[in-house]
């Protein structure tokens, strides 16, 4: 599903028109990001838990040449999902 699919899908199922949703949905990426940068991690309680974490830099290898590289490191994001949306899932 793409960012535009959900907010379709919502438009079908409530009053509110499409572009106040795109506004809603919108202001909720923004502020998990923004809770992601201030805080490294936010909790969505019934959906799951996303967390800024530090990955290592590393020496690697291309695998088109052979050629060898360093990556450097960075901060990423993971996502665990809550056992509400895993029992979701696999029903």
């Amino acid at each position: 599903m793409t960012k535009s699919e959900l907010i379709k899908i919502i438009h079908r199922n409530n009053d509110l028109n499409y572009i106040e949703i795109e506004k809603i949905v919108n202001e909720v990426f923004q502020e998990i990001a923004n809770g992601l940068q201030e805080d490294g991690k936010v909790v969505l309680t019934g959906f799951g838990t996303f967390e800024k974490y530090y990955q290592d830099g590393y020496d690697g290898i291309n695998p088109s040449t052979g050629e060898k590289l360093v990556v450097s490191g960075g901060y990423k994001i993971r996502f665990s999902s809550s056992k509400k949306l895993k029992d979701f899932i696999n029903n």
